[in-house]
């Protein structure tokens, strides 16, 4: 996997990298709060020997006194001298757990030792390692004095008091912390790889290529506010998402051929993709460049057209292919001038939608609209749940094959794209919605003009246009 990737992998779950880096954070925190705290008191004896001051009698006696100190670390620790110091204090405790309160270290190359109490209570802490220096020069006093001697060979002496240390030594706070975040970060860092790696929805061009063997004709971003509404209800005729269809639009001529598509049915995998989206919005753009459009609904089993352009119900496409009613008396007109859209609803729901869009008065009706109509835009039902989105692209130019950004998975997307493949549809092209705007696919060739003069933003959304070879 290229760096690229994985920094796209990153930014892609850049909200789970986060969740583990606070979720490090908040459990050192918490373990923080909740940790009993401890607080030591340190003092340090000298271990020295009594006789000659002479330069070789010193040398020696200081050679014994290193060897004896890894000795006297045993003894501060023993439990004999803890209960020398338990019996001498009276405090509440046992000689084992006094023991377990006590760390000794003899300092390197030299012949002092450094004791350590830590104890939940700071003045305790202090009391026992006082009371531990005092019993230990009183026991190495009588360990180190001679049968019929007077006096000791060795000689403890304390260098430094036991202190008393108000700060605790336990929990180390910002130090949990910082160990946290930096378990927490590759916590995230390694969900959000694995995620990344396990990720089998459809995000990048050589993604749809390699599961369609077809092109990306169109790039159309995530726009909750025209999810809901027309193209041209409300939207900038300079917004990206109008740009994306204006693309679109160009790309579907040359992908049709010298002459463009007459019938283009879109569908998606699988409900959910936003083929009616793109539906009507193409039939939209495509009326607004002066086209003579129809947009058929042919959903027969969920229609969502003339809910989306707002128009009232009534009969639609299943009352012309039986014959009920005729096809000037159901269409509807959307908009005004120029970009005004002639709609076909979808009408009464049958109980056998493929029998009826697989009839030769289907057939007859796309035929017809081929002849008055530059442009039949087709929504079609999804491919994979039911069969009536092949059956419709059959008799298509184009079929234009839906995938949703991060949802559509790659073998959804090819078992729709060979559900079309077995039905000869002439041309397929796929159009990848709902792209957010800081993907990198949806930056792909992609240029941006500051401003104009009038200090408009002007953002080019759509590929560039697939000529046909030869083709200037």
């Amino acid at each position: 996997m290229r760096r690229i990737d994985l920094l796209e992998i990153l930014r892609r779950h850049l909200r789970l990298v986060v969740a583990g880096l606070l979720l490090g954070l908040a459990v050192a925190g918490a373990l923080s709060v909740t940790a009993v705290r401890t607080y030591s008191s340190s003092t340090q004896l000298f271990v020295g020997t009594a006789g000659s001051t002479a330069s070789a009698d010193a040398y020696e006696g200081n050679l014994f006194s290193q060897q004896r100190v890894a000795s006297y670390a045993e003894v501060l620790t023993s439990r004999e001298l803890a209960q020398r110091v338990v019996d001498a204090t009276r405090l509440p405790l046992t000689a084992r757990e006094v023991a377990a309160k006590v760390a000794v270290t003899p300092l390197p190359e030299t012949v002092v030792l450094d004791v350590v109490v830590t104890d939940t209570s700071a003045e305790r802490a202090q009391q026992i390692a006082a009371a531990l220096g005092q019993q230990f020069t009183a026991r190495v006093a009588e360990l180190e004095t001679p049968r019929g001697a007077a006096s000791p060979m060795v000689t403890i002496t304390t260098i430094q008091d036991a202190d008393l240390n108000p700060t605790p030594v336990s929990p180390d706070v910002l130090g949990n912390l910082w160990r946290g975040a930096a378990v927490g970060l590759l916590l995230g860092i390694g969900l959000a790889l694995a995620r990344g790696h396990l990720d089998r929805t459809v995000r990048e061009v050589d993604d749809v290529e390699q599961s369609t063997g077809s092109p990306v004709v169109g790039r159309v971003f995530d726009d909750r506010k025209l999810a809901k509404q027309p193209l041209t209800a409300g939207a900038g005729g300079q917004s990206p998402t109008a740009e994306a269809l204006r693309a679109l639009r160009v790309n579907l001529r040359h992908l049709g051929g010298g002459s463009g598509p007459r019938v283009v049915v879109v569908a998606g995998a699988l409900p959910g993709e936003g083929a009616t989206t793109i539906a009507t919005d193409l039939a939209v753009s495509l009326a607004g460049a002066g086209d003579r459009v129809t947009l058929v609904d042919a959903d027969l089993r969920r229609p969502r057209v003339r809910r989306r352009l707002q128009l009232p119900d009534g009969p639609g496409l299943t009352e012309v292919l039986i014959g009920a009613a005729q096809l000037p008396d159901v269409v509807q007109q959307w908009g005004d001038g120029p970009g005004g859209l002639t709609v076909l609803g979808a009408g009464a729901l049958p109980p056998d939608p493929e029998a009826l869009l697989g009839s030769p008065a289907m057939t007859a009706l796309l035929q017809a609209l081929r002849g008055s109509q530059d442009v039949v835009v087709v929504d079609a039902p999804p491919l994979l749940p039911v069969v009536d989105g092949a059956v419709l692209s059959s008799r298509a130019d184009v079929c234009l094959l839906v995938a949703r950004y991060g949802r559509t998975e790659r073998g959804h997307l090819a078992e729709a794209a060979a559900a079309v493949a077995r039905v000869r549809v002439p041309s397929l092209g796929v159009v990848l919605n709902r792209v957010p705007r800081r993907a990198r696919v949806a930056t792909t060739g992609s240029t941006t003009y500051a401003a104009d003069r009038h200090g408009r933003r002007v953002v080019p959304a759509g590929p560039a246009p697939s000529l046909p070879p030869g083709q200037p």
